[in-house]
């Protein structure tokens, strides 16, 4: 499980129930089309919680495990800095997607992420937008702002353009160029499972329905919020 100073300070004062406004996604908009179960290419994932109710707004993408060709999908991810928060808290992209951080605040922030293979950290002015991070290879990164240190977000970067967020019913749909054998993933940080993940490995038929059930309540969403009433200067 990811985990770093400024998630564990802000996790200590800051927890709350699920916020809804801060729990989108940010998706390629293709990759995560709906099908007809009628489709002979269409494959349905449905996500369910302890008491076996739809869980919405958690991440699924398929992983080609039988050679599959895979398409790339060329839609730009946008992290947007909004109202000392990061909107979506959770963003993903297929690699070597171009990402923009773009901040409408009007106050500068400086964004980083302590991840080994994908460390960044750089400032953004108000009303500006850096794109200079590159994310080549699968990982799950955590982020924060080291002005405002309650901030906090995550790029999930995958290897496969079949990626989607479970609707209101529970359900990620997806049209794959291909079938055949698949890994099948679940993903959110705050999923109490190792890896904040489940996995299967199935092979994919027509029309095919994969029911995840999680097998533990959720934690709560960090509040990206200071109990502080004060700022810092925009000339950081």
């Amino acid at each position: 499980m990811v985990s770093h100073p400024f998630l564990l300070r802000s996790a200590l004062s800051h927890y709350c129930i699920f916020i809804a406004s801060l729990f989108f996604i940010s998706l390629a908009s293709w990759s995560v089309e709906a099908c007809s179960k009628e489709s002979t290419s269409c494959v349905q994932v449905q996500v369910n919680n302890v008491k076996n109710n739809p869980l919405e707004n958690m991440v699924v993408y398929l992983e080609p495990l039988a050679g599959q060709v895979l398409p790339q999908q060329s839609e730009t991810v946008s992290i947007s800095q909004h109202s000392k928060s990061f909107i979506p808290y959770i963003s993903v992209s297929q690699s070597t997607t171009k990402v923009n951080f773009v901040n409408k605040d009007d106050i500068t922030h400086h964004i980083y992420s302590a991840d080994s293979e994908n460390k960044f950290s750089f400032k953004i002015r108000a009303g500006k937008t850096d794109s200079t991070a590159q994310f080549n290879h699968a990982a799950e990164i955590a982020m924060g702002c080291n002005i405002h240190d309650w901030m906090s977000g995550y790029l999930l970067v995958v290897d496969t353009p079949y990626f989607a967020k479970t609707d209101e019913q529970g359900l990620a749909s997806f049209t794959l160029n291909e079938l055949g054998k698949y890994r099948v993933v679940v993903w959110h940080p705050q999923m109490r499972a190792e890896d904040n993940r489940m996995i299967i490995e199935k092979d994919i038929l027509t029309g095919d329905t994969i029911t995840f059930t999680l097998q533990q309540d959720m934690n709560d969403i960090p509040v990206q919020k200071s109990d502080e009433d004060f700022d810092f200067l925009s000339d950081y």
